[in-house]
């Protein structure tokens, strides 16, 4: 069984700054792995077979140990990112950098040749193939050389159009503590990096810090940083039976499925959606996401005198984004039906323009019909108007409100 914690976190301290995604900071939830082995024969040579299982993750692994060498074969499926791969690897923090629909039911299956002792240790290199609904197939090429002090991997995740991302981890283990190094980086810029370091304070406390960083096109705002402290402890209970995560890092055909849970968990994280399905910008609030499409349409509103608009939705992973603008004509504009939004996402407010001073318009201001589109939709509603205002009309309250201005 899994250990049973022992002393609750004694010490958070979280500091954050630059700007923190929604959701983003939230801790995944997912179930403690746990591990079922069955093996045949004796010393250098054997037969071995695991299971793994966590949450809707199920990853089943059989291996054949001779002397010097090793040979597996791994399949599993589940849904969303691989609870059964190290942390560093399967954090929600970092899939939404790189897409939000990293969710959707995945199948996959590989193979792997082990080497040792090689230089002192262990040399592992395989492959691995990725299927998921609506995304491309992938595969992750992954290498990993592991000692009793040293564990370095490498991943190269590759699709139909070439490399979609690559990874790299190392994990030190010293009298002092293990540190653990990490980086993953993908298309456009986008990477998150993490570093940390646990010390045994005694037999059953640890002290650990952590500093994790992650940047992205996707968001308007840049990225994320933020360190963390903690303090935790366990019962020093016998693993058993069924043995979790921790208690089968270990060389041999154990560690083996561990890395090959990781490679599918890498890949989930850097290559889990399509790119061109996903190029709307993203913004923390819903007015930023108005203001923007507001402030880039307005001025060519003015200057035709031709009204444009279109919707503000909210994408799966809490943050906005707007339709382009649909071209209208000079006192009217056809939105559409507000369920014409990207798949996954909730359209939450109405924006258009009023086109230029006209003396026979109330430009500057929300007609009565745009009040009443809004409140049959149960939208709010933004509007750029010729004088440059930008301005915000809640449906729940009826209350307009001046925001500031766009250009015109």
């Amino acid at each position: 069984m899994p250990r049973i914690p022992f002393i609750a976190p004694a010490l958070a301290l979280l500091f954050s700054y630059g700007v923190t995604l929604p959701q983003i900071t939230q801790a995944q939830t997912s179930s403690v792995p746990m591990w079922m082995n069955l093996s045949s024969g004796s010393g250098a040579s054997g037969f071995h077979t695991l299971a793994g299982l966590a949450g809707d993750e199920q990853l089943f692994f059989a291996g054949m140990e001779r002397p010097g060498y090793g040979l597996s074969g791994f399949w599993g499926q589940g849904e969303g990112l691989s609870s059964l791969s190290p942390g560093h690897f399967s954090s929600s923090v970092d899939a939404r950098l790189f897409h939000p629909t990293f969710s959707r039911d995945i199948r996959f299956s590989g193979t792997a040749l082990d080497l040792y002792p090689f230089q002192g240790g262990q040399w592992t290199v395989g492959a691995s193939q990725i299927e998921a609904g609506n995304a491309p197939d992938r595969t992750n090429w992954f290498t990993q050389w592991r000692s009793q002090r040293w564990d370095v991997q490498l991943f190269q995740i590759r699709h139909s159009e070439g490399i979609a991302a690559h990874a790299f981890a190392l994990n030190l283990r010293l009298p002092i503590g293990g540190v653990l190094a990490s980086h993953i980086a993908g298309r456009d810029q986008t990477g998150t990096r993490l570093l940390s370091w646990e010390v045994n304070l005694s037999h059953r406390l640890k002290l650990g810090f952590q500093v994790r960083d992650g940047r992205s096109t996707r968001y308007t705002e840049g990225g994320y940083q933020r360190w963390l402290v903690s303090l935790s402890g366990s019962s020093g209970l016998p693993p058993g039976v069924h043995r979790n995560q921790e208690a089968t890092e270990r060389p041999g055909m154990a560690g083996t499925a561990l890395l090959a849970a990781a490679a599918v968990g890498v890949a989930l994280v850097a290559s889990s959606g399509s790119d061109s399905a996903d190029s709307q910008l993203r913004y923390t609030k819903q007015h930023d996401a108005a203001r923007n499409v507001i402030n880039g349409i307005n001025p060519t509103s003015v200057a035709e005198n031709r009204e444009y608009g279109g919707w503000v939705y909210q994408n799966a992973d809490a943050t906005f984004s707007a339709t382009e603008p649909r071209k209208g004509t000079v006192d009217t504009v056809n939105l559409g039906s507000p369920l014409e939004v990207p798949g996954g996402t909730t359209t939450t407010a109405s924006y258009h323009t009023h086109g230029a001073y006209d003396p026979a318009y109330d430009n500057e201001n929300f007609s009565p019909t745009d009040i009443a589109l809004d409140n049959a939709w149960a939208l709010d509603g933004y509007l750029g108007t010729p004088a440059g205002y930008f301005k915000y009309h809640h449906y729940i309250t009826g209350l307009v409100l001046t925001l500031g201005t766009v250009a015109n």
